[in-house]
């Protein structure tokens, strides 16, 4: 464990702090450490219970929140695509095998006879 992850997280009790953790959310979800991003927004829910941010903080946390939702759908998509492009290479396999006179067993589980 990071030396990092064994301090204890001290809470956030003012708006500041809890922009400071929204904006390493966006930062997490650029790189695209999702998990990372989780644990800024659960912080960051945490800080907001506790604490009573004015208009203009309110606002630009909706807009770094927007940014960060920019980020998970375009992970989405990049997602969304791979798994496409997976579909079509396991169609294009079992096309090649079916007419090599192969067949995939049901439910597409390979099994190799020694």
């Amino acid at each position: 464990m990071s030396e990092a992850s064994t301090r204890p997280i001290p809470p956030l009790n003012d708006s500041h702090s809890i922009e400071r953790v929204t904006f390493q959310a966006l930062e997490a979800a650029l790189a695209g450490d999702w998990d990372q991003v989780d644990a800024c927004y659960n912080r960051r829910q945490i800080g907001l219970d506790n604490c009573i941010i004015d208009r203009a903080v309110a606002q630009r946390l909706l807009i770094v929140d927007e940014h960060v939702r920019t980020a998970i759908l375009v992970a989405q998509a990049g997602l969304s695509g791979l798994l496409a492009e997976a579909a079509q290479a396991r169609r294009q396999l079992r096309r090649l095998r079916e007419s090599a006179g192969q067949f995939e067993p049901e439910g597409g589980v390979l099994h190799r006879e020694a």
